[in-house]
């Protein structure tokens, strides 16, 4: 069992981590607005909309403006020393100004100077942000190799998006070398980053609330799942029919990550964790997906399956599973637990908006490949539930408003 000494998280500054928060919260609005703008444009693209562009401003933002925000809001409260919080809020404002700069360029230009510059520009900032939480930080020691992991994760991502440029410059757009580059960049986020991130908070905050967690287990997790990641970015390549080690090194992959799964259930089953409410429906949602998610995986490399697995829409709600099935709920739960998001019915309302929004979409993508009659408004019920996002995303800005005044 661990041995860590408990530290009270009221102990911790909660202040600069709350409005950080409330920038995460803003940014989420602007991804669901542009989500449902793209989804608005689909069958009605006006003159001189540039789909491809709106996309990439809405993934940028729902990376670096939803998810890295919250995050590292978390990281303010967890894990970031109180000595050092004047360097990291400095690096705060630049990822603010890097966010807006790309959430204006990339609706212009794409991946133009302007854009990518931005972009360099929060990439250099998180390798800062990585350098220094990795020669400093308060993790306990059955969470501190999770969170290296998982920032080992958000620095390899980057060579994703570095290898674009030069791929294109070369004329190679068009090939599968481009494509890959987009996929790994995605594995080793919502893969990596995202996960193991998330992990080492769940870690570092059961310890800190003298809960007993099996350290043995534990490390036996962070090690199969972090084998299986690095084993299942094969799964992105088997659209091109690659030779049978690749489907074997793919279905390794996605059995180690069930294993990893089963390690980390079993380091947790003697905390006794009681949740009520909104929370217990919040983590068993963000548990079930994530359990869920692993379980494709590891059937993903079925020959049967691959087909199937490969379709456009399948992938978007493989991406979506991960982002709005696991990371949003579980961020929305940290910020009621931490008092960032206030218990009340405009939250409430919230939460139910949006979460009934991803549910909808989740569905309906999951129903293309299998046959919808022709009939079906399939491109109305998709806007539909966009814009339910949408609205439950800016009543959960208002309740963090709100909240924030009623102080």
């Amino acid at each position: 069992m661990s041995s860590a000494t408990p530290t009270p998280l009221a102990s911790l500054p909660p202040a600069f981590a709350r409005r950080a928060f409330g920038v995460a919260l803003a940014f989420l609005v602007v991804v669901a607005g542009l989500g449902t703008l793209l989804r608005w444009q689909t069958p009605w693209q006006g003159a001189g909309f540039h789909y491809g562009f709106f996309l990439h401003a809405h993934s940028h933002v729902a990376f670096l403006g939803w998810v890295f925000n919250a995050f590292f809001a978390l990281a303010w409260v967890h894990f970031i020393p109180t000595e050092h919080h004047r360097g990291y809020a400095w690096l705060f404002a630049v990822w603010q100004g890097s966010v807006l700069g790309m959430l204006v360029a990339f609706p212009v230009q794409g991946y133009g100077a302007v854009s990518i510059a931005f972009s360099a520009l929060h990439m250099a900032g998180s390798c800062v942000f990585v350098w220094r939480l990795w020669r400093s930080n308060l993790a306990v020691p059955i969470a501190r190799g999770t969170l290296r992991v998982a920032l080992v994760f958000l620095v390899v991502s980057g060579l994703g998006p570095l290898s674009l440029g030069p791929l294109a410059a070369a004329g190679l757009r068009d090939t599968p070398a481009y494509a890959l580059s987009v996929y790994f960049y995605l594995h080793a986020q919502y893969n990596g980053w995202f996960l193991f991130f998330l992990q080492a908070v769940l870690l570092q905050s059961a310890v800190r609330r003298g809960l007993a967690v099996d350290e043995h287990d534990a490390r036996r997790a962070l090690v199969w799942l972090t084998a299986g990641t690095i084993l299942t970015f094969a799964q992105s390549t088997l659209w091109l029919a690659p030779s049978a080690w690749i489907h074997a090194l793919a279905g390794l992959g996605g059995a180690a990550q069930l294993a990893g799964c089963l390690f980390l259930a079993r380091s947790f089953r003697g905390a006794r964790i009681r949740l009520s409410g909104v929370h217990r429906v919040l983590v068993g949602l963000a548990v079930a997906a994530f359990l869920f998610k692993h379980v494709l995986q590891a059937a993903a490399a079925w020959p049967g399956l691959l087909e199937l697995g490969s379709h456009r829409f399948i992938v978007i709600a493989f991406l979506h599973l991960v982002f709005l099935g696991v990371v949003t709920p579980a961020l929305f739960a940290w910020a009621l637990a931490l008092g960032w998001l206030p218990e009340g019915r405009l939250t409430h309302l919230g939460l139910t908006l949006f979460l009934a929004g991803a549910a909808a979409t989740e569905l309906l993508l999951v129903a293309v490949p299998f046959g919808l009659p022709a009939e079906f408004p399939l491109t109305s019920s998709l806007l539909g539930a966009a814009t339910a996002m949408t609205t439950g995303a800016i009543a959960l800005l208002a309740a963090y408003v709100f909240g924030r005044k009623a102080e």
